[in-house]
């Protein structure tokens, strides 16, 4: 349809193998967005867009959802009637402050403002509060997902310069967790160290670069260098100093680290593999500032196997679907990085058919 796949997978973080494969042919999920809408344009499909135009609330009659209630830019109001069914595909609550402390099973209700999110900031559960209202059933709300590996100053992702499953080292310059746990324990990890930073190195060698200088986001790596949040230096002498670490402690860390890279046993967390990605055969290095945010609820609005949403007696509401990170109950406690596309894209395509019926 028009993304070129990357025969090489990669290892994102909380995988234990690589196991995902990025597109060429693109930096970042905006290749899906283009894919689509270039398949719109070319096969000229009678659909619309009404862009910022927020819903606001489901229209229900006897019992079944029958269209949406929405606000344009302009401050016009609109009801929208739907022939076939209404499609919920909102997203989480990652965004919602209020709502992420309301549900919260996992983090001792401490995901206030100070804790970013890599969402953007209109994800904050508003498809899931409109189908509530409609009757809906909600599961798994608790199990909310921080990605360990963020920007500090934004809870962006796009600072990654190398694998996110290099190496992670504190601010004293010591290991702290093994690199492939799952995303609530290296979040957990992170989070106990001190002021909630640590670094991911990688070497010229693994750098994710492109052709242009770009990484693995279309940034400028020179760019992220001048801002600071990454750091280059020739020897570890010198990275110790830019990050204001014990250079004694990292240079230990890192002879460990690569006789653990060499033997691939015996690694004092547990971990199980060193990829060649994530090996440090020699300067010059480089760092990346991280800390965790945000990023996925794995609750939400309850779905059957038709992507029909369910009321609070497992009942399906008619007339109402739901797809994608709105929905709970698909990634059990903590989402394995990727799924969430391949979830977004098998259930948008069948609540889709079951509403075309």
């Amino acid at each position: 349809m028009g993304l070129v796949w990357q025969k090489q997978p990669t290892q994102f973080v909380g995988a234990l193998w690589p196991r995902s494969h990025r597109a060429s042919n693109y930096k970042s999920g905006v290749g899906y967005i283009d894919t689509y809408l270039d398949l719109i344009k070319g096969e000229k499909l009678p659909i619309s867009f009404m862009m910022s135009t927020p819903a606001s609330s489901l229209i229900t009659k006897d019992g079944a959802v029958v269209g949406v209630k929405a606000s344009g830019p302009d401050g016009k109001d609109y009801t929208l009637y739907a022939s076939k069914g209404v499609i919920l595909a909102t997203g989480g609550f990652s965004a919602n402050v209020k709502m992420r402390n309301q549900y919260d099973e996992i983090w001792d209700n401490k995901l206030d403002n100070q804790v970013k999110t890599t969402n953007m900031p209109a994800i904050t559960g508003d498809g899931i509060n409109m189908a509530v209202k409609a009757g809906a059933g909600l599961k798994d709300m608790g199990y909310i997902q921080l990605l360990p590996t963020t920007d500090p100053a934004t809870g962006a992702t796009n600072h990654k310069i190398v694998e996110s499953t290099n190496i992670y080292v504190n601010k004293q310059g010591n290991r702290f967790v093994n690199e492939q746990g799952r995303r609530d324990v290296l979040a957990k990890a992170a989070l106990a160290q001190p002021d909630h930073v640590f670094y991911v190195i990688g070497t010229e060698q693994t750098l994710l670069k492109d052709k242009e200088g770009r990484g693995p986001y279309g940034i400028l790596i020179s760019d992220l260098l001048k801002q600071k949040k990454a750091f280059k230096a020739n020897t570890l002498d010198e990275l110790a100093k830019k990050l204001g670490m014990n250079p004694d402690n990292l240079k230990r860390t890192v002879a460990k680290w690569n006789e653990f890279c060499k033997t691939q046993k015996g690694d004092e967390f547990g971990r199980m593999s060193c990829e060649e990605g994530n090996k440090l055969p020699g300067g010059p290095y480089y760092a990346s500032v991280m800390t965790p945010s945000v990023h996925h609820t794995m609750g939400g609005v309850t779905i059957d196997e038709d992507t029909r949403v369910l009321d609070k007696k497992g009942r399906p509401i008619r007339g109402l679907y739901a797809a994608g990170e709105i929905t709970g109950g698909i990634h059990g406690t903590n989402r394995v990085g990727c799924n969430a596309v391949p979830d977004a894209l098998i259930f948008g395509t069948i609540a889709g058919r079951e509403v075309g019926k």
